[in-house]
């Protein structure tokens, strides 16, 4: 009682501190503000530390083999997890690591109910004293204690306790450092441990998904290496900025000054993706893409296809839903004018007492032929900066399929443009407009973006004399 008694003056000192901290912010200078911040690094260490402590105490008095006198259950908790979540309003995925960490680090219950020594004293110790951050103590406990069940010897794993805590500490590793070196250390130790440990990553790799209650369709993965190298190369390599710019002067006399009308049209067509939904755009394009190559399944020797049901007056006018087969979760209009415009979608047409008006393949997709005339046109991508080459476009109708111009049928070169996925979906569900100004696309921005909505010329064809641009004198 005395320590939770001072423990708690201790907290209500630090409170006064702390919140005097934030009135004093702006007039630190930069070094002392750094050196606040790692003073309360070291306070949460301490406090963390004993936490874990505290932790590993519930979990040894809540053991399976005391029953119902066990701490837990003699609480009435189903657990110690519970337990711990309840006393410290934590979640329970916190509650279970710093139980995890605490019970390794404790010495084994011995049989006259003594505590054994402590299998990790260097972390422990190192710990205690605010040095090591909790994430990273867990981690070398673990990567130690994973060398002591391959049957290394104890002066093996002390030995490489003792590494990996004196690294960290000498050369102020982060967790993620701590992580990696403690990897290297392991295989260099036990590089027969390689083997069992693929063999649990390839029983425990997943991938579930659903249909939430908000229509969206979410799910869970789990890779093993060897797939996760193939996931992150994949996705590093589309999202990867473009090696030969697209926009260069042509001339190779260095740097071409933007004109004021280049840069507010580059500022307003900016992509605002977050790298999550950037991930995701970029996961769906490789599935796409791979749907559509000539040697994936074909069922009735048909490609991949999306089932589309939509209305007849809902087509023609632009407006209502679609539904697509397996999906719960209706499409608006502006997603199945964007998939008849590149997808092999099968779109069977309802009447207004939902008889079968018409059902068959979508016939206006552009020809192989076609939409290499616009590779050359285009090179690309159309949107401004996008670096999505040809072979990863969609092929969009500048005059929408419902337009006189170019009726149902009608899919012409001077009609058509390359445009990636996601700006392809993105102007199907904005205000952006496309057009062809003399064979050349031109993008026109919404009124709140650009009053005088001027259209943005956005080809890439590399042979189109650009106007002169005067450069300041030397």
């Amino acid at each position: 009682m005395q320590t939770s008694t001072r423990l708690r003056e201790i907290a209500h000192d630090l409170r006064g501190v702390v919140c005097g901290v934030g009135s004093e912010l702006a007039r630190l200078t930069d070094d002392e503000l750094l050196d606040l911040m790692a003073a309360l690094e070291t306070v949460g260490r301490v406090v963390e530390a004993g936490q874990v402590r505290v932790a590993g105490e519930v979990e040894i008095r809540s053991r399976s083999e005391l029953g119902d006198e066990g701490l837990s259950r003699s609480q009435n908790f189903t657990s110690p997890v519970t337990l711990v979540a309840s006393v410290t309003g934590t979640s329970a995925r916190e509650s279970k690591k710093r139980l995890e960490i605490g019970r390794r680090l404790r010495g084994a219950v011995l049989l006259g109910g003594g505590e054994g020594p402590a299998p990790f004293p260097l972390v422990a110790q190192r710990l205690d004293e605010g040095v090591l951050a909790v994430a990273t103590a867990s981690i070398i406990v673990t990567q130690c204690g994973g060398l002591a069940e391959r049957g290394c010897s104890p002066d093996v794993v002390a030995s490489a306790e003792q590494t990996l805590v004196d690294e960290t500490v000498r050369h102020r590793l982060t967790t993620d450092q701590a992580s990696k070196l403690a990897i290297h250390l392991r295989e260099v130790i036990d590089p027969d441990g390689a083997e069992p440990r693929d063999e649990v990553h390839r029983q425990q790799r997943s991938l579930t998904i659903a249909q939430a209650g908000d229509g969206m369709i979410r799910g869970r993965f789990a890779l093993t290496p060897e797939q996760g190298g193939v996931w992150l190369a994949s996705i590093q390599a589309m999202q990867s900025p473009r090696v030969h710019g697209s926009h260069s002067s042509g001339s190779g006399s260095g740097p071409r000054f933007v004109t004021e009308g280049e840069f507010a049209a580059q500022t307003v067509t900016a992509d605002t993706r977050t790298q999550a939904q950037k991930n995701a755009d970029t996961v769906t394009e490789l599935i796409a893409r791979a749907a559509g190559t000539p040697d994936m399944p074909r069922i009735n020797g048909a490609s991949t296809t999306v089932n589309v049901h939509i209305t007849l007056d809902d087509l023609e006018s632009g407006r209502g839903v679609g539904w697509i087969d397996g999906v719960d979760e209706p499409l608006p209009a502006s997603a199945v004018a964007q998939l008849r415009c590149h997808s092999p979608i099968a779109a069977t047409l309802f009447g207004d007492r939902g008889e079968v008006l018409y059902h068959g393949k979508a016939k206006r997709l552009f020809t192989g032929a076609q939409n290499r005339a616009l590779a050359a046109r285009d090179g690309g991508c159309v949107w401004p900066d996008c670096d999505r080459p040809p072979s990863f476009c969609e092929t969009h109708h500048a005059e929408e399929w419902v337009s006189d111009d170019h009726p149902p049928g009608r899919t012409d070169i001077d009609n058509g443009v390359l445009l990636c996925h996601f700006h392809h979906s993105h102007l199907h569900r904005s205000s952006w407009r496309l057009t062809m100004r003399a064979g050349v696309p031109h993008l026109i921005p919404p009124r709140w973006v650009d009053t005088a909505q001027t259209p943005i010329p956005t080809t890439r064809r590399r042979t189109i004399q650009r106007p002169a641009v005067q450069r300041p004198a030397a």
